[in-house]
């Protein structure tokens, strides 16, 4: 067996790990949220999570985080450079790059658009999590 190039955990290890960020997400008395943002951390948009916030597939340990509809009123015009995974308190428990697409992307959250528009909608289109 060759060594691996990069981090490589079993499926068991993978399900267990995603299994307890989700409930850390799901944590609270509501649901969580997805904030996007520009490079200068300028909140753009608050998307709402479904709760529970998402699904780990026990075969694969692959997390796909569920948004509960989009933001219909961005707060602010700017460039998505990243969203921020939040509880129902508001606290942060992962950063992920954006990137604008139609298909789902391992480690991304993907967006109908990174061009953002105050008071414009905001679409989440997929978040998988590895």
């Amino acid at each position: 067996m060759p060594a691996p190039s990069v981090q490589t955990y079993s499926v068991a290890a993978k399900v267990a790990s995603n299994t307890s960020f989700r409930d850390l997400l799901d944590a609270g008395v509501a649901a969580g949220s997805i904030n996007i943002r520009d490079a200068a951390d300028v909140l753009l948009a608050k998307i709402p999570l479904t709760d529970p916030c998402g699904t780990v597939n026990g075969a694969t340990g692959l997390l796909t985080i569920t948004p509960n509809g989009r933001d219909e009123s961005a707060d602010a015009s700017g460039t998505a450079a990243y969203g921020e995974f939040c509880d129902s308190a508001g606290l942060v428990h992962l950063s992920l790059p954006a990137q604008a697409g139609g298909v789902a992307v391992i480690g991304k959250v993907v967006l109908n658009t990174l061009t953002v528009v105050a008071a414009g909608p905001v679409e989440v289109v997929s978040v998988t999590i590895d």
